[in-house]
């Protein structure tokens, strides 16, 4: 069993090291000027992937400490689905169905995390 704990550690290592590889080359390309056209989303782009990045290559060292990076990258992702549903400013139509989403995958976020937080502090968690 204890194999099985080390192989996800060192796997969970070389995804982060695969995601912050790819955030890194997103970012050279986005700074290298080769982006003509939205070269500030990228630069965003390249950020967030260095972020996301962030609960794996922390996991083989402190599981809890990823945890709560990992709830803090989905609020991130969250907050960022609702502002891209419902942008101010932009002319085009925005599908109802995407706000939909987004404003669910909200609730059910902020949902989980507040009832895990309660189940905790109640001391019916194990």
């Amino acid at each position: 069993m204890r194999q099985f704990g080390k192989l996800i550690k060192t796997l969970s290592l070389l995804a982060g090291a695969g995601i912050v590889l790819l955030g890194v080359i997103w970012l050279v390309v986005a700074a290298s000027g080769a982006v003509k056209t939205g070269q500030a989303f990228a630069f965003i782009v390249g950020a967030a992937f260095l972020v996301v990045a962030i609960p794996f290559l922390v996991f083989p060292f402190s599981s809890r400490l990823a945890k709560v990076l990992a709830v803090l990258v989905l609020l991130m992702l969250a907050l960022a689905m609702l502002w891209f549903a419902f942008r101010p400013g932009t002319p085009i139509d925005r599908p109802v169905l995407a706000q939909v989403g987004a404003i669910a995958f909200a609730v059910l976020l902020f949902a989980r995390v507040g009832l895990a937080l309660h189940r905790k502090r109640s001391g019916l968690g194990t």
